[in-house]
């Protein structure tokens, strides 16, 4: 099982889909469909990290994110981050 693999069964209940979008996006979560996208232009490692950040905001209150000046949308992007680094570093402490 390759790390992707195992971060993608981190959220059984939601399916992964790797689509092709521009570079500067790398993932989004859809939680009416309880879908994350993953930008398969990015390499292995940005889409581990993309893929731990979009947990982060799945297990979060669905919210629209897409305002990057909202306040709450700056709260949400820290602690996603926050918990995608913490998760790598618990999952694949050899990274």
């Amino acid at each position: 099982m390759t790390d992707l693999e195992h971060v993608l069964d981190l959220l059984p209940s939601y399916r992964f889909y790797f689509v092709n979008m521009p570079y500067a996006w790398h993932g989004a979560v859809d939680y009416d469909d309880c879908a994350i996208h993953i930008n398969e232009n990015d390499d292995d490692y940005l889409q581990l990290m993309t893929a731990l950040h979009e947990c982060a905001h799945a297990d979060d209150i669905p919210a629209d994110y897409s305002n990057k000046k909202r306040y709450k949308t700056l709260l949400a992007e820290k602690q996603a981050n926050m918990t995608a680094t913490r998760l790598m570093s618990e999952l694949f402490p050899n990274r």
